[in-house]
């Protein structure tokens, strides 16, 4: 793990940018090719890196936060679809969500792409189901959350929920 302090100011591009290098070098350093996107396509839609080694690829969506931002925030389609160019289960699209720490460091959470979009897409329905303040239908909107914390609302708790996917490099061993 690379040591590192992030400034809480950053802009949101940086957090993305630094997110994104953080998870190339976390690649790098296990042994896989990885080359970035973004650097010959500008801001991609869909992934943000392609890695490989003998046997497997994998196409990675990088996602950061800066510290002391409890949620992961991605913006849904017309459609409700979050992740751009999903294809079902497929086990080699993965989502790297990266979380600055106040104190320096970071985590990473693995998680297949599709586990992503199948949380972002239940815990949204949850949200407009439920009643507003006054008892009012929630007002629908682009914005989806995945907070890395352990509070029970609808879109929290997933430090728990996804402590299997902390840092675990060796499940992008499978395939």
């Amino acid at each position: 793990m690379l040591m590192l302090t992030v400034a809480t100011d950053l802009d949101t591009a940086s957090v993305g940018r630094l997110g994104e290098l953080v998870v190339e070098a976390e690649l790098l350093a296990r042994g896989w090719q990885a080359g970035n996107f973004n650097a010959t396509t500008g801001n991609s839609a869909g992934w943000d890196i392609f890695a490989a080694r003998p046997g497997r690829s994998l196409k990675v969506r990088v996602k950061a936060k800066k510290p002391g931002v409890s949620a992961f925030r991605w913006s849904a389609r017309a459609d409700g679809s979050v992740l751009k160019g999903l294809s079902g289960e497929d086990a080699d699209d993965v989502v790297a969500a990266v979380s600055f720490h106040s104190a320096g460091g970071y985590s990473i959470f693995l998680i297949p792409a599709f586990s992503v979009e199948t949380e972002l897409r239940r815990n949204h329905a949850a949200y407009l189901a439920e009643p507003g303040r006054n008892g009012a239908a929630r007002k629908d909107s682009a914005m989806r959350m995945i907070h890395i914390d352990q509070r029970s609302a609808i879109g929290h708790g997933y430090a728990d929920k996804w402590a299997v996917y902390r840092d675990n490099w060796h499940a992008l061993s499978g395939g």
